[in-house]
């Protein structure tokens, strides 16, 4: 079926719950996994005079990115799949996941989505509405 798959995270609970599935259905289809986290990056913020972003801010967006896909590496060893994981910085999670994609040469992303509606949706947007839109790859969303 699918020989590898990209698995974007964020670390959220939704996003602990599509690795466990994953990885699950790649152990049963010997596929490759493809871990990735986006360290999202804002250049600009909302608030007047927080427009800069400190060498330590970023530092520590990584680092939380990095756990991210040390859980899905240490998830893939525990059911024995084969899994390499990657941390990306970027400012669109979308698009970093879909170049991501590219690169490693997927021929899927699976991810997980909050469900966010009304307001929430209006201003933070829909990472997974958005690989959906974009990707040219078959795309498996988690609720």
């Amino acid at each position: 079926m699918f020989k590898k798959i990209l698995l974007a995270t964020d670390g959220s609970e939704l996003s602990n719950k599509a690795i466990q599935s994953t990885l699950q259905f790649a152990k049963e289809h010997g596929s490759k996994v493809v871990g990735l986290s986006v360290a999202t990056i804002y250049p600009y913020y909302p608030v007047y005079g927080m427009e800069g972003i400190s060498s330590e801010f970023v530092v520590a967006i990584n680092k939380e990115a990095t756990k991210n896909v040390q859980q899905i590496a240490l998830s893939a060893a525990t059911l024995g799949v084969d899994v390499e994981v990657h941390v990306v910085e970027g400012t669109n999670p979308h698009e970093e996941i879909i170049k991501a994609a590219d690169a490693y040469q997927c021929d899927a992303i699976f991810m997980a989505s909050h469900g966010r509606k009304g307001l929430d949706k209006f201003l933070l947007g829909s990472e997974a509405q958005k690989v959906l839109v974009h990707s040219k790859l078959p795309v498996t969303i988690f609720k």
